[in-house]
């Protein structure tokens, strides 16, 4: 059997001038597009960037993928959504399973990955790196990342309190994701340990309606959007 390739492609975290050349080309030889939904009939944000950056109508395969904390509910969607993939690219067709910012950094796409491994096909995957929310964000507010000695972590804003605090207090730069219902917490955790630092708060970056908030305690008790990224950092740090 030849099988088709399985692009797996980051489309950047909103802007589409921050596609790459390399997702664009290939998006422009492909012809179908794996599409994941939360639910049936939701815009995807991904589709909705590819199709701004190119006149192109592709075949749509749209996969159901819920966004759900009861994770037998999730392993059995990944496990659908590959079987999707696989029999699609069965007919020795390729496809590209398009997501926003970078397919390797909190994506979907490693799980429908994961998935597809285990049914152990010689299916062709490759990965397109794409501008992660991450990058965007932090030249958005032309601060550094992380300069010299300083250290670096990432991590969904989904931590119960006690490990959030224990993120805040422990590095110097944070980056958490996730973050648009996490803002209380957010700010309790910098009054607990992060009294050195300073908390910028981006939603939609690279989106017409993105918004920057420089005093994260401004915006308590008020729910953001689900994509909101808070970057702390050590005050009178180089980058500041």
């Amino acid at each position: 059997m030849s099988w088709g390739r399985l692009y797996g492609i980051g489309v950047g975290p909103g802007d589409p001038e921050l596609l790459t050349l390399k997702a664009r080309r290939i998006l422009e030889q492909t012809d179908t597009l794996f599409i994941p939904r939360s639910q049936p009939g939701r815009p995807s944000v991904a589709q909705s960037i590819v199709g701004q950056a190119l006149d192109k109508q592709w075949h749509i395969i749209e996969l159901l993928l819920p966004m759900t904390a009861d994770e037998s509910l999730l392993e059995q969607h990944w496990r659908e959504a590959a079987g999707v993939i696989a029999r699609h690219l069965s007919k020795g067709r390729d496809g590209a399973f398009v997501t926003l910012g970078d397919p390797t950094l909190y994506s979907t796409f490693t799980y429908i990955l994961k998935q597809l491994r285990d049914l152990n096909l010689d299916i062709p995957v490759e990965i397109v790196p794409g501008i992660s929310a991450v990058n965007a964000i932090s030249s958005t507010l032309q601060q550094a990342l992380a300069e010299g000695k300083e250290d670096l972590v990432i991590s969904p804003a989904l931590q119960d309190q006690a490990a959030l605090n224990n993120l805040i207090g422990q590095f110097d730069n944070i980056v958490l994701m996730k973050a648009g219902r996490q803002i209380d917490k957010i700010c309790r955790a910098l009054e607990e340990k992060g009294q050195d630092k300073q908390a910028f708060v981006v939603s939609r970056c690279g989106f017409a309606d993105a918004a920057i908030h420089s005093d994260i305690f401004a915006l308590r008790g008020k729910e953001m959007d689900y994509l909101s990224t808070v970057i702390i950092k050590k005050k009178g740090g180089t980058g500041q």
